[in-house]
C-alpha cells in the first residue's frame, strides 16, 4: 500500500536511515563495490553509515572485499553514494560515503565486508542492523539497531547505544550499554559489563569470570561460570546466578529478588 504524501514526508524526514523503509519505498538503486590486497597489513577499520553492516571473516579470504547495495531517494542523492577503501601503513580502512541530506530525501547503503579471519577489526555503525562473524578481535561502537557478534578468537569490546546484542562464542568480552537486551554465551575468559542503562542480561556457559560494574534496570541472568561473579551496583532488577565456580557477590542493590544455587565460593549479597 502506497503511503499518503504527507505520511511519506514525515517518514523520509526522521527515518531516513531506515532499512525497512528503504526495503519498501526504495526508487533509486545500484551496487557499490571496492577491495585492497593483503601485503603488510594488520588492522581494518570500517565506517559504516545508514543501512545494515555485515563483517565476516574467512580463513581462505586473500582480499579485504567491501560490497554493498546503494539506495536512494532520487538519482543524483545516489551518485554520491560510494565505498572508499583506503591503506595507511599497516591500517586500512573501509569506509562508507554518504551524502549530507539536510535538505530532504533519503540514502542508505547496506554494506558486507569480506575479509581473512586473522586481522584485527575496529567498525563504526551508525545505524541498522550489524553483524560480526569469525573475526581475530573486534571492537565495535554502534549507535541503533540490532548487533549479533559470533566466534570472536581474542576480544569482543562492544559499545552500543540501542538494540538487542547478542555475543556467541568469544575469548573475552567487554560491553557498555544504553539500552536493550543483551545475550552472551559461549566466552573463554572474562565476561565485563561496564554498564548498562536498560534491558535484560543473561550470561552463560563463561570459562573465567563475570563482572557487572553498573546496571541500572532489567533482570540479570548469570549461569555455568567458572570463575567469580560480581555485581557492583544494581539499581533495579531480579538477580538469579547459578552454577558458580568461584564468589558471588553483590556490593549495592536497590531493588529485586536476589537468587542464587550451587555456588562453589563464598556468597556476599546485600
Amino acid at each position: 500500500m502506497a503511503l499518503p504524501a504527507r505520511s511519506l514526508f514525515v517518514v523520509v524526514a526522521t527515518l531516513t536511515a531506515s532499512a525497512t523503509f528503504a526495503a519498501e519505498f526504495c526508487k533509486f538503486t545500484a551496487e557499490r563495490s571496492g577491495g585492497i590486497d593483503l601485503a603488510g597489513i594488520d588492522k581494518v577499520v570500517i565506517l559504516a553509515g545508514a543501512g545494515d553492516l555485515n563483517i565476516a571473516g574467512s580463513s581462505t579470504a586473500k582480499r579485504i572485499e567491501a560490497r554493498g547495495k546503494a539506495c536512494a531517494s532520487s538519482q543524483a542523492i545516489l551518485d554520491t553514494i560510494a565505498i572508499t577503501v583506503r591503506r595507511d601503513g599497516g591500517v586500512v580502512t573501509v569506509q562508507s560515503e554518504m551524502p549530507d541530506l539536510d535538505f530532504g530525501g533519503y540514502a542508505l547503503l547496506d554494506l558486507d565486508v569480506a575479509l581473512p579471519a586473522n586481522l584485527a577489526v575496529e567498525a563504526q555503525d551508525s545505524s541498522g542492523d550489524a553483524s560480526a562473524r569469525g573475526l581475530k578481535s573486534l571492537s565495535m561502537q554502534d549507535s541503533s539497531g540490532d548487533l549479533n557478534i559470533v566466534s570472536i578468537a581474542e576480544l569482543a569490546n562492544v559499545r552500543d547505544s540501542s538494540g538487542e546484542i547478542l555475543i556467541d562464542e568469544a575469548g573475552d568480552v567487554r560491553l557498555e550499554d544504553s539500552s536493550g537486551d543483551i545475550t552472551v554465551r559461549e566466552v573463554k575468559n572474562d565476561v565485563t559489563v561496564v554498564s548498562d542503562s536498560s534491558g535484560e542480561i543473561e550470561i552463560r556457559d563463561v570459562g573465567g569470570r563475570v563482572h557487572i560494574v553498573q546496571d541500572s534496570s532489567g533482570d540479570i541472568r548469570v549461569s555455568k561460570v567458572k570463575g567469580d561473579v560480581t555485581v557492583d551496583a544494581d539499581s533495579s532488577g531480579g538477580i538469579s546466578v547459578a552454577d558458580v565456580g568461584g564468589n558471588f557477590t553483590i556490593t549495592d542493590d536497590g531493588s529485586g529478588d536476589v537468587k542464587f544455587e550451587n555456588v562453589t565460593g563464598k556468597v556476599s549479597v546485600p
